[in-house]
């Protein structure tokens, strides 16, 4: 039985696609770059035959479905690494103080101007000042020696560049402003 298909395999008339299109098969085979000479033998051989152009048409439909997919891959890392830079600036709000940068006081339109959070817990130095560990992880300390109201757990602060370089810390329930400088 193999006997018989091998020699009907070779009794197949497959000499006359390849006689259609020498020229351009030998042509393509002088082509440098892989990608040109791979396209012009898609083209010769589309040429050759219905079933060939056939194959080709698929092709060019698979590649055409491939290329979108992988736009629609690029579009999503990008968006994704854009929202990662601005959680980076957001964590990165007030550290200024904590490691020294030679352009600490230049404004930089891309930096987050405020950062709004609740109070985990309310502590004091050994100064006296006070301590403010935040429900984002930050923890500012208080710069001045005034007075605060009572401050409870789960107040809500705004912190807020000012125009000096530094920071204020608002308690958004009393209405008070003080200037602080991040810790950590």
């Amino acid at each position: 039985m193999r006997a018989v298909a091998a020699a009907l395999l070779l009794t197949l008339p497959i000499a006359p696609v390849w006689a259609q299109t020498p020229a351009e098969l030998l042509a393509c085979a002088a082509i440098a770059r892989d990608a040109d000479r791979l396209a012009c033998y898609d083209a010769a051989m589309a040429n050759s035959s219905p079933a060939a152009r056939a194959a080709n048409e698929v092709r060019v439909r698979e590649s055409a479905r491939l290329a979108a997919e992988a736009a629609v891959v690029a579009a999503a890392a990008a968006k994704a690494k854009a929202e990662a830079d601005k959680q980076a600036r957001r964590e990165a709000f007030g550290a200024e103080g904590v490691a020294t940068r030679p352009d600490r006081f230049k404004p930089n339109p891309e930096e987050v101007q405020e950062v709004e959070a609740g109070i985990v817990e309310m502590l004091t130095n050994v100064s006296g000042l006070g301590v403010f560990v935040l429900d984002n992880g930050q923890i500012w300390k208080q710069a001045d020696t005034v007075s605060l109201p009572n401050i409870r757990a789960g107040d809500r602060v705004k912190i807020a560049r000012n125009n000096f370089g530094g920071y204020n810390l608002t308690l958004l329930k009393q209405k008070r402003v003080t200037p602080v400088k991040r810790m950590r």
